[in-house]
């Protein structure tokens, strides 16, 4: 059983949204600077959740499986202390979260991905980067599914 999550970050990372920086599990910053915005990597703490895994067929080492889990990404828009408030960036923060997402959903072969779906987890608000420095942003989920025998 070979697991892909490596090949399905690194996927995600070459997905193309115009001026957003997409990040791989590699590449996460331990702080984010104003320049470095918009910014989507994975979030540190809580990027794999709701792993689970259903035998599909007989035998021990060889049965196949679907495996199922979410993935979590942080996006950064803005620095909270730019000047900016929420409502003077709202719109380009939407704006690219959604241009993400519909990046996610048009690629039909994210490799090593069966399926992949944006849940409905998406929380506009306040962020903080790895360092602890606020963002507007969003925490974005996408559930992954793979078959693995």
């Amino acid at each position: 059983m070979t697991l892909a999550i490596a090949t399905i970050t690194n996927s995600i990372a070459a997905l193309n949204v115009a001026l957003v920086h997409i990040r791989d599990i590699d590449e996460i910053p331990e702080t984010v600077n104003a320049s470095d915005c918009p910014i989507i990597y994975p979030k540190p703490d809580g990027f794999v959740t709701n792993f689970r895994v259903e035998v599909n067929s007989f035998g021990s080492s060889s049965a196949k499986k679907t495996v199922r889990y979410t993935l979590t990404y942080r996006f950064l828009q803005a620095a909270l202390s730019s000047g900016r408030g929420l409502f003077d960036v709202y719109d380009d923060l939407v704006t690219n979260v959604f241009a993400f997402l519909d990046a996610v959903i048009a690629n039909d072969a994210l490799t090593g991905a069966i399926d992949d779906t944006p849940v409905n987890t998406i929380n506009f608000g306040a962020v903080g980067d790895p360092a602890g420095n606020l963002f507007h942003g969003a925490d974005i989920a996408i559930e992954i599914m793979e078959f693995v025998n």
